[in-house]
């Protein structure tokens, strides 16, 4: 019988084709175990700065579900001790969660925390800084100032002749203060205190855990300009620059940096305001949801994305994970240190500052928070 006829000759290049599969498979280079082989999550020992509501509630729950050691810290005793007792429901030992209501802000408490978790458990292997405060105003509304439709044939109409106009040529000393002492709250929260809460764990952090690891909270409003946020992302973007730049600074310490900025999430976090836990305004409850609805993150999926960057190995990986490209350690790439989601949101981040940015991104923003009409 010819060769030819036969339904697949050892001669033809078929074989290679259904070769290369398996072929990829033998030599793609072993990953290095992941983090929760190095610190089963059993065993971990956790802090949490911000613990008595919203993501760090949900993180403590989740690490007290998996056995893990927690210490819950947060201002408010009250509300800590209602987590504690959640996470005593789902199983987890009573020495192994430990209750500290601190200040993040406040020096004094911070050691406190420190000293309290060192002579607890020995050390750390994850801090996670979580404390955060919302301001969700607009920045010259908050100053008693509106900027309305303008009229166009008025005497009074601006020299710019723009459609919009102020109502004043600005706030009294009364409204100026007022946005004063807020921009002041959440600085002291969430810049101030994310430095001091760097500070104050990283030498424990490196040198009492086998897998160093460090998570900010921040946000999206940190990268990409939003109405309704002026305060709050300046303060956010200031807090991820401090943990961007202190994870450059510490390169070689061991400590894996981990910043996650998400979207809007479905909690109660924009109904606080810098002096209470009620009063902010949140746009999930307002009829201004248009198409931006479905990039709402839940709960349980901002836990899982954390979880999830946290389990990483903590050693870089191959960018192309085979010979010989694998053997180029100068194409290794580490573990991502900067998560958006959703990923839309990190498209946002890329192209802000193109026409993109300004034609779809930021007339998309004022829709979203409900500046309709307004160009």
């Amino acid at each position: 019988m010819p060769t030819s006829s036969l339904p697949l000759s050892l001669s033809s290049p078929l074989w290679a084709l259904l070769a290369l599969p398996l072929l990829l498979r033998i030599l793609k280079s072993k990953a290095s175990p992941s983090r929760e082989r190095i610190i089963p999550p059993s065993e971990e020992r956790v802090v949490l700065l911000g613990a008595s509501s919203g993501v760090g509630k949900d993180l403590a729950l989740a690490y007290a579900s998996r056995g893990a050691k927690v210490c819950i810290v947060a201002r408010r005793a009250d509300a800590l001790e209602k987590v504690k007792i959640q996470c005593l429901d789902l199983g987890v030992a009573e020495g192994d969660i430990l209750v500290v209501p601190a200040d993040i802000t406040t020096t004094v408490d911070l050691i406190k925390v420190r000293e309290t978790v060192e002579s607890a458990w020995g050390g750390l292997d994850t801090l996670h800084i979580l404390a955060g405060l919302p301001s969700t105003s607009i920045l010259m509304e908050l100053a008693g100032v509106k900027l309305n439709q303008q009229d166009l044939n008025s005497k009074n109409q601006n020299p710019s002749k723009a459609p919009l106009a102020f109502s004043s040529t600005g706030p009294d000393q009364k409204d100026l203060d007022k946005v004063a002492s807020e921009a002041r709250a959440l600085s002291e929260v969430n810049y101030i205190g994310t430095v001091l809460a760097l500070t104050c764990f990283l030498p424990l952090l490196a040198s009492t855990s086998k897998s160093p690891a460090l998570h900010h909270l921040s946000s999206v409003a940190a990268t990409v300009p939003a109405p309704h946020r002026v305060i709050y992302a300046a303060t956010k973007a200031a807090g991820l620059m401090a943990v961007e730049s202190c994870r450059v600074e510490c390169e070689g310490s061991g400590v894996r940096f981990f910043s996650f900025c998400p979207g809007t999430i479905d909690n109660e976090f924009r109904l606080k305001t810098s002096t209470s836990q009620t009063g902010g305004r949140d746009e999930t409850k307002l009829p201004i949801k248009h198409k931006w609805g479905k990039l709402l993150l839940s709960p349980q999926k901002v836990v899982d994305i954390i979880l999830y960057n946290l389990s990483l190995s903590p050693k870089p990986q191959p960018l192309i994970p085979y010979p010989p490209f694998s053997w180029m350690k100068s194409l290794n790439i580490p573990p991502k240190h900067l998560v958006h989601a959703p990923w839309q949101y990190r498209l946002a981040m890329m192209v802000r500052d193109t026409p993109i940015g300004w034609a779809y991104i930021e007339p998309g923003a004022r829709r979203k928070y409900g500046l309709i009409g307004k160009p």
